[in-house]
């Protein structure tokens, strides 16, 4: 006998594949080839296969009675109380201290890596371990080891259907009362899906083990990815499917049985913290993004108390998946251990100093080095400061005044007096400012047209919502060689996520100057203005000169965030994970035939949902009633999707099994008009609109 026991669940009553276990591949039933697998660990187990009473599992029982392996029937729904069972039935001498689960649709499923979370487990004294956790693993290879003491704990408390169905959510959702730990894996591999739910996934394994199975049995994850590297269309085949859908489902149905008329989610200390914060503060935020008019109050969180990764909890200690990540600011996920324990190493030697640091012109140099059209740098706190800097260089190499603008660029009057928010913004200030369309070039020929040699700047976001067209940003770029006139990416938002060098390097087109921020810190307070040498040694002479600009721990969290993201292939992350969001929401809609109000736009790295009036309401009443029932589902979201390094596949997953819900109840509000019944806050306003 040994401590450690393997517990494989299968049943053939799958909804979606019914059978899939028992379904041949080269001859073999799927389940004899994960069996097979299993008898690789290395680790001294005893191994179980527990399936159901239904008669339909006696194939179950019966293959295992032709392979000598072990089999034990229990309850088909309470999954929980059959592992508790097998556990029991098979710990006669009270040896058992320690279960590893696996399940019946992962014919992939790797000995090394099982045999890996058994050690980790095993060293880190826990009652609790995972691979997915979050998973950096494909799905396919997940493996769990809980001590037998947890697993009576849940078995005696969990209540809920999910908790019973799928084993260790109680464990999982409760780490006040468990140790738990996770294994990583590096790379992350998150994207790949390699378990079998839905006929594509079949189709997937079975070409791997045509290809793979062959030449070794016992193949392994390396032998897999190259596979799927070689040939990238094998991966496609089952892209559009979520991780985990099951377990998924079965969560948001419990929730939907606790929910009342009232909404579940009560945000009483937020309203209180505005109402005190208003007392000091106008509209009790620093930012219009972030207040009030931005998110329906009484309805949706107003204050955040903390993050770690990609979750946030308010001030009423409600915890959210966050797709805002702090405006963009947050790249690589709330508490990066390598940012912060870069800030907390600088804070030791100082701030800010009476003469420069190194640190900026090591920083400077690794900007230089990553854009293409940085020869020189020079740094400010927010975009707003890089913007309105890169203006006045551009007036000062051309000797003109007039600008041409699209899209946002900051708070400063050149740019704000543009917009409907203009109060404040002296008259002749606003002359000087002009608009064009972005992926309409007729619309900025104009603008030169009618003020003929006066354009010092033409200043653009290179994306927003949409992909450039028809050469666009070419265009743009021969307009402004034609004109005279400094051309300027504002990479805010674009830069280290569209690619490392920004949007520029992903279009090949390069500016003459551009401005970045936001997340090259991962929410530490910096921006840069970047461009050719002869425009940026103006900042001789121009004044852009501030305090806080060679500020050292923003500019130890940007080296950290720079070096973390190129040796993690951050952007290459944020990629997979935003393909994966836009295609399963594209699904949803079209499902929903409702493609005439809802629409997705965007790069995957930033991708927007968009929703337009339809029937009797506003796109602004429903857009509220959307914020209201994604806050309810644990979803902090604002205008589109701001993707971070700490997001995987199933946050991405659980998202959109949220959406698919709550777009559900916007349609419903719409066909029966009952939308003052549904929505209980108070609805949104918008700040201005940029394009």
């Amino acid at each position: 006998m040994t401590d450690t026991l393997i517990i494989l669940q299968a049943r053939t009553s799958s909804s979606r594949l019914p059978g899939k276990v028992l379904l041949p591949i080269l001859n073999k039933p799927m389940l004899s080839h994960q069996i097979s697998r299993l008898t690789k660990v290395k680790t001294p187990h005893q191994l179980i296969i527990a399936t159901s009473e239904l008669a339909s599992d006696d194939a179950i029982a019966q293959l295992c009675q032709a392979l000598n392996v072990k089999c034990f029937r229990g309850s088909l729904d309470d999954v929980l109380d059959r592992y508790y069972h097998a556990a029991l039935a098979n710990n006669p001498k009270g040896q058992v201290k320690n279960i590893v689960r696996v399940t019946g649709d992962c014919p992939l499923i790797d000995s090394t890596i099982i045999d890996k979370v058994i050690e980790l487990f095993l060293t880190s004294k826990v009652d609790y371990c995972s691979n997915c956790e979050p998973a950096t693993l494909p799905d396919g290879l997940d493996v769990e080891i809980f001590t037998l003491a947890a697993l009576t704990k849940a078995w005696l408390l969990a209540k809920k259907s999910s908790e019973r169905e799928h084993v260790t959510p109680f464990i999982r959702n409760n780490k006040h009362l468990f140790s738990c730990i996770n294994f990583y894996h590096q790379p992350d591999l998150s994207h790949f899906r390699l378990t079998v739910d839905e006929p594509e996934d079949f189709e997937l394994i079975t070409k791997i083990y045509q290809s793979l199975y062959r030449k070794n049995h016992d193949f392994k994850l390396v032998d897999i990815i190259n596979l799927l590297e070689q040939q990238p269309e094998l991966a496609l085949i089952n892209q559009s499917l979520i991780r985990n859908e099951g377990l998924l489902k079965s969560e948001l149905a419990d929730q939907e049985k606790s929910m009342t008329k009232s909404l579940t989610r009560q945000f009483k200390q937020s309203s209180l913290w505005l109402e005190r914060a208003e007392k000091t503060i106008p509209l009790g935020s620093q930012t219009f993004s972030k207040s009030r008019i931005a998110y329906p109050k009484n309805v949706t969180p107003l204050f955040i108390k903390r993050g770690q990764g990609c979750q946030v909890w308010d001030a009423d200690d409600n915890q959210y998946t966050d797709f805002v990540s702090g405006l963009l600011s947050v790249s690589l996920g709330y508490c990066n251990k390598a940012v912060d324990n870069a800030v907390i190493e600088q804070i030791k030697s100082g701030v800010t100093f009476s003469l420069p640091h190194q640190l900026e012109m090591e920083v400077a140099e690794k900007l230089v080095e990553l854009i293409p059209c940085a020869e020189m740098v020079r740094f400010g706190k927010n975009g707003s400061d890089a913007t309105s800097a890169a203006i006045r260089l551009a007036r000062a190499f051309t000797k003109k005044e007039h600008v041409a603008v699209c899209g946002y660029h900051g708070w400063q009057d050149w740019y704000i007096g543009s917009t409907s928010r203009d109060l404040g913004v002296p008259k002749a200030t606003k002359e000087l400012t002009h608009t064009f369309k972005y992926n309409n070039i007729a619309s900025l020929e104009k603008v030169f047209l009618q003020n003929p040699n006066q354009i010092a700047a033409v200043i653009l976001e290179p994306m927003n919502t949409h992909f450039p067209e028809n050469d666009f940003l070419i265009k743009v770029k021969a307009l402004c060689q034609q004109h005279g006139t400094v051309l300027i990416f504002d990479e805010t938002i674009t830069g280290f996520r569209y690619s490392m060098g920004g949007a520029q390097t992903l279009f090949d087109v390069t500016p003459d100057l551009a401005t970045f921020g936001k997340g090259m810190a991962n929410g530490y307070p910096v921006s840069a203005i970047v461009g050719r040498k002869d425009i940026m040694m103006l900042m001789e002479d121009i004044f852009f000169s501030g305090t806080f600009a060679g500020e050292t721990l923003s500019l130890a969290a940007t080296k950290a965030t720079l070096d973390f993201m190129l040796e993690n292939k951050v952007v290459e992350h944020l990629k997979l994970v935003g393909e994966q969001l836009q295609s399963g929401l594209n699904k949803i809609i079209n499902d929903m035939q409702a493609q005439q109000w809802l629409s997705v736009t965007g790069h995957p790295v930033w991708s927007f949902l968009n929703i337009s009036e339809q029937g009797a309401y506003s796109a602004i009443e429903l857009k509220s009633l959307f914020l209201q029932e994604m806050a309810q589902h644990g979803f902090l979201l604002g205008g589109g999707h701001n993707l971070n390094y700490a997001h995987k596949s199933a946050d991405i997953a659980a998202l959109l099994i949220a959406y698919r819900q709550v777009l559900a109840t916007l349609a419903d509000t719409i066909i029966k008009e009952d939308f003052s019944t549904r929505f209980k806050g108070e609805l949104l306003q918008p700040v201005f609109k940029v394009r």
